[in-house]
């Protein structure tokens, strides 16, 4: 019985973990705006309302973090989605051993003899 409940937690973090891998952001995504003629850019243009503009540093350095933002977490669903399949690994260790134990109890059990009254 011990070993249904170890699949069903390594089931339900494996899951967890996967669907954590796939987070895209953490966060509202920044607000960009263009930089006006003669004002220093970041080098990196981005198509706001179908048109290129030149964005300054500051907003290039808050796309790069928004877009890093989800590292930690993706980094984490890893984590949980490695200890989901080492509990599963567990698990069937654990099953195994139970199913060997119950076996060999059982053929102990055929094989005792009964005690005979006087002797």
């Amino acid at each position: 019985m011990k070993s249904k409940y170890m699949y069903i937690a390594a089931v339900v973090l494996f899951v967890v973990g996967v669907a954590m891998i796939f987070v895209e952001h953490v966060g509202p995504e920044p607000d960009i705006s263009c930089v006006e003629e003669g004002q220093p850019t970041s080098g990196y243009t981005f198509e706001v309302d179908g048109e290129e503009c030149p964005i300054s540093v500051e907003d290039f350095n808050a796309i790069l973090e928004y877009d890093r933002s989800a590292l930690p977490v993706r980094r984490a669903g890893l984590g949980i989605a490695v200890v989901g399949i080492g509990v599963g690994i567990s698990g069937l260790v654990v099953g195994r051993r139970q199913k060997r134990a119950a076996r060999n109890a059982a053929a102990q059990q055929q094989y005792d003899l009964p005690q005979q009254p006087g002797r």
